[in-house]
C-alpha cells in the first residue's frame, strides 16, 4: 500500500490567499471607519440640537422674567433714593428702570452701545471697572473680561425683581424725624450695602440697605424673623441713599407692601474652559448673574444675535425688528428674536466656516465642525 505524499500550499495559492485576505480586511476597515465617522456625525448633531435647545431655554426664561416688578408695572413712576442726577449712580446690576439692555456687534471689538462704558467688567490685569462692590467685597473681581467676549456676537442683559417677597410687618410713615428708616420684615434674601426694591401695586422705590439687624452673615444662629433693614443717608459711597423719602406721598408704605431683591443676568459668547479633540477651546454661552462671577452655561455656542421687536403704535405687536443700536425707546420693546449658532465642538468633517469671525484660535481655516442656527421669538411679558 503506497502512502500519498503530503504537500503544502503552493506560492500561487499563498498569493491568492493574501490578496483575498487584504481585500476582506480593507472592507472591514472601511466599514469601521464609516461607522466611526457616522457615529461622530450623529454625536455632533445631537450636541448641536441639545446646545441650541438649552441655550434658547436659558435666554427665554430670563426674557419672560425681564421687567417683573411684582404688581407694580408703571416704569415711569419707579423711584430711587439713589441720586440719578447729574450722573446715574444706580449700579448696572441693580438698575431696574431698564428691563433689557442690548449691545449690538458692529465690528472687530466694537459694540453699540459700547460695552466698556456700560457692562460691569474686569480687565485682563484684574482691574474692576463699572463693577458694583460693597465694603464686604461682594462683586469685587467678578466682572466680565471684555477681552474674551467674541467679536461679532451680541451681548444682552435682563433685569427683574425676585419673586420672593418679604412682606412688611408694620406701616411706614414718611417723612419722619428718625434719621434711619427701618423696615421690619419676616424674610431676607439680600445683603447689607446692596440695592433692593420696596413696592406695592401703586409705587416702588429702589434704595440701598445700610443695615441688617440681626446680621445673619455675622450671626449664623440669628433668626430671620423680624429682620430690620436700615435705610440711612450717612454713607459716603457714591451709591448712598440721597434721601429718606421712599415715596412721594406722606403715607408711604403699608403692610400690603414688600421688599424684594433685584436680579440681573448678562449673556455673552466667549471661549469655553474645555478643549475639543483638536486641543482647541470651543466658544460657549456665558452668563453673569448679579454680583457673582460669570459662569459657562453651554459649550459649543459660537454666536448670539438678537433683534428687538418694537411696538411703535401701542397695539402690543411689533411693527419692526431692530438691532440694539437703533432702538430709541426701550419702553416700546415687545418681542425679541434670538438666534444662536452652535457647532459640533469636534471635527466631524464639516466644511462650514465660523459664523462670526474666525475660529479661536485656529485662524480662518475650515475646522471640520458642523454648524447650525436656531432662532426663536420670545414675547416680553412685562411690557413697558
Amino acid at each position: 500500500m503506497k502512502l500519498k505524499q503530503i504537500k503544502g500550499f503552493s506560492l500561487v495559492e499563498m498569493m491568492i490567499s493574501l490578496v483575498l485576505g487584504a481585500v476582506v480586511m480593507a472592507g472591514v476597515t472601511q466599514l469601521f471607519v464609516a461607522n466611526s465617522e457616522a457615529y461622530k456625525l450623529l454625536e455632533g448633531q445631537s450636541r448641536m440640537q441639545e446646545a441650541g435647545r438649552i441655550s434658547l431655554d436659558f435666554i427665554g426664561r430670563n426674557i419672560r422674567q425681564a421687567g417683573y416688578r411684582g404688581c407694580f408695572s408703571r416704569n415711569d413712576e419707579l423711584r430711587s433714593t439713589i441720586s440719578t442726577s447729574p450722573t446715574n449712580n444706580i449700579p448696572y446690576e441693580f438698575d431696574l428702570r431698564f428691563a433689557v439692555a442690548g449691545y449690538d456687534a458692529q465690528g472687530p471689538g466694537i459694540w453699540a452701545p459700547a460695552l466698556a462704558s456700560a457692562l460691569p467688567w474686569t480687565t485682563s490685569s484684574g482691574v474692576d471697572t463699572n463693577v458694583f462692590t460693597t465694603p464686604n467685597g461682594d462683586g469685587a473681581g467678578a466682572g466680565i473680561d471684555l477681552s474674551q467676549v467674541v467679536s461679532g456676537t451680541d451681548v444682552i442683559t435682563f433685569r427683574h425683581l425676585s419673586q420672593v417677597e418679604a412682606r412688611l410687618i408694620g406701616e411706614i410713615l414718611l417723612p419722619t424725624a428718625d434719621p434711619s428708616v427701618r423696615i421690619d420684615i419676616g424674610w431676607n434674601e439680600f445683603e447689607k450695602d446692596q440695592l433692593v426694591l420696596i413696592h406695592d401695586c401703586e409705587k416702588a422705590t429702589i434704595f440701598r440697605v445700610t443695615e441688617l439687624t440681626p446680621d445673619l452673615a455675622g450671626t449664623p444662629s440669628a433668626t430671620v424673623q423680624d429682620l430690620t433693614i436700615g435705610h440711612d443717608i450717612d454713607d459716603t459711597d457714591s451709591t448712598r441713599n440721597s434721601t429718606l423719602q421712599l415715596s412721594g406721598t406722606t403715607n408711604s408704605f403699608n403692610t400690603d407692601a414688600a421688599v424684594s431683591a433685584i436680579e440681573s443676568h448678562t449673556y455673552f459668547i466667549a471661549p469655553g474652559t474645555g478643549l475639543n479633540s483638536a486641543g482647541l477651546a470651543p466658544r460657549s454661552l456665558w452668563r453673569k448673574s448679579g454680583l457673582r462671577p460669570p459662569v459657562e452655561l453651554v459649550e459649543g455656542v459660537e454666536d448670539l444675535q438678537i433683534l428687538y421687536g418694537m411696538d411703535t403704535d401701542n397695539d402690543r405687536a411689533p411693527n419692526q425688528y431692530l438691532p440694539a443700536n437703533l432702538v430709541l425707546d426701550w419702553r416700546q420693546l415687545t418681542t425679541l428674536m434670538v438666534t444662536v449658532v452652535v457647532n459640533s465642538i469636534d471635527d466631524v468633517g464639516g466644511t462650514t466656516m465660523a459664523s462670526s469671525g474666525c475660529p479661536v484660535p485656529a485662524g480662518c481655516s475650515v475646522d471640520g465642525m458642523q454648524r447650525r442656527a436656531f432662532t426663536q421669538t420670545f414675547q416680553l411679558r412685562n411690557h413697558g
